[in-house]
């Protein structure tokens, strides 16, 4: 891969080179620029549902002026300085887009950094915040991205299976939540999908009225309300704020 060779050729990696641009090398920063243009190129592409070509589109240019905010920005021990850079792309995509009004909603996929939740319904509320001003706020959504990630691989879950389960109109996603956030509020029903890592859509149709959720609704939509469940019974507190389940 051509990110992995520039690692390589340069000696140090990515964070590395971040850094030494963050406390003022301005060689390290043209450098960074221009070595992972491809990868700015790619990422704003993939976040604009397009191909993007240097010097014609004006996303492009956003995605470079973006990247090089990171740079600025990232000050973390950890490594993970291009899956950083990636959210503040796509969020500046999203500020550009909103701003030019060239689209009236906003995908739900931008949550994760990862290409498997590109599938989400783009119907999903427009009204979430997606400002990126508080960069711990955005470190802590990505790691709490990925201990969701994990613990759904427990429940033999990926993101793509959320997105495929995911009620597409607004009031049946919000009774979907509204059962995840039952289930977690009761003991005995959190004992249970702990436990088991599985929905205990028997107890549940016997706490909801058929009006709110039957059998058959829970089953369509159990991988969606188990993601949420997860989100609320290991209290990944960023993704709570995230989807305004707080």
């Amino acid at each position: 891969m051509i990110l992995s060779f520039l690692t390589v050729s340069t000696g140090e990696t990515v964070e590395a080179r971040a850094a030494r641009a963050r406390d003022g090398d301005s060689q390290a920063r043209e450098d960074l620029l221009r070595d992972y243009t491809p990868f700015i190129v790619k990422t704003a592409s993939s976040a604009a549902r397009r191909y993007l070509v240097t010097g014609r589109d004006d996303e492009v240019s956003v995605g470079l002026q973006a990247f090089n905010e990171a740079i600025s920005a990232y000050d973390s021990p950890r490594p993970g300085f291009l899956a950083f850079a990636a959210t503040v792309i796509r969020r500046r995509l999203i500020d550009y887009y909103r701003k030019e009004k060239r689209r009236d909603e906003v995908p739900f996929s931008s949550l994760s950094d990862d290409d498997e939740a590109e599938e989400w319904p783009a119907n999903v509320e427009a009204s979430r915040s997606f400002a990126v001003d508080d960069w711990s706020k955005v470190l802590e959504r990505r790691d709490d991205i990925e201990e969701w990630k994990d613990v759904l691989k427990a429940f033999r879950l990926t993101l793509k299976d959320v997105v495929k389960a995911a009620p597409k109109h607004v009031d049946a996603r919000e009774r979907a939540i509204r059962t995840a956030v039952l289930l977690a509020t009761d003991e005995d029903l959190v004992r249970e999908f702990l436990e088991h890592k599985k929905l205990p859509i028997d107890d549940l149709v016997r706490h909801l009225p058929d009006e709110v959720a039957s059998r058959k609704t829970l089953e369509r939509q159990k991988a969606f309300i188990t993601a949420i469940a997860v989100i609320l019974t290991h209290d990944l507190s960023s993704l709570k704020e995230f989807l305004d389940l707080t």
